[in-house]
């Protein structure tokens, strides 16, 4: 009678031993096993950026190449006016202003004439240099 005693100890430990092995290798699964991610999929557009043969500065906005920064178009260059700031390294593009000015238009639509007006009560090119300063 004992050794039965013993022996249905002894399978009852090493179920419970069985069982504990399982719950355990079912939590190291869940967290990922200490197993490494794999690499998540390249964008279409971080390839295009990894793959170019640019031999200047590649814009970040618009995967221009040009020579330095400062020299990078603004992204929608049909609404947006490219404003050089004061420290001559820096720029922003901000939308054109909606003026009710055929001639005003035509020089903000104008990408030299544009970028220099400074209209008061306009923001645009102008405006930001005096938000730049701090005088607005």
């Amino acid at each position: 009678m004992r050794v039965i005693s013993i022996l249905s100890t002894i399978r009852s430990l090493i179920f419970i031993l069985g069982c504990s092995s399982l719950v355990a290798a079912d939590f190291f699964d869940f967290f990922g096993g200490g197993q490494g991610q794999p690499a998540p999929e390249k964008t279409p557009f971080e390839v295009e950026f990894l793959n170019s043969d640019c031999k200047g500065y590649l814009c970040p906005d618009t995967q221009a190449c040009v020579d330095k920064p400062i020299d990078c178009p603004c992204p929608f260059p049909s609404s947006q006016l490219k404003c050089q700031l004061p420290d001559k390294k820096n720029f922003v593009c901000i939308s054109k202003p909606a003026v009710n000015n055929e001639k005003l238009m035509a020089l903000y639509d104008d990408p030299v004439k544009g970028p220099k007006q400074k209209h008061k009560g306009v923001r645009d090119c102008g405006w930001v240099i005096q938000a730049w300063k701090g005088e607005v």
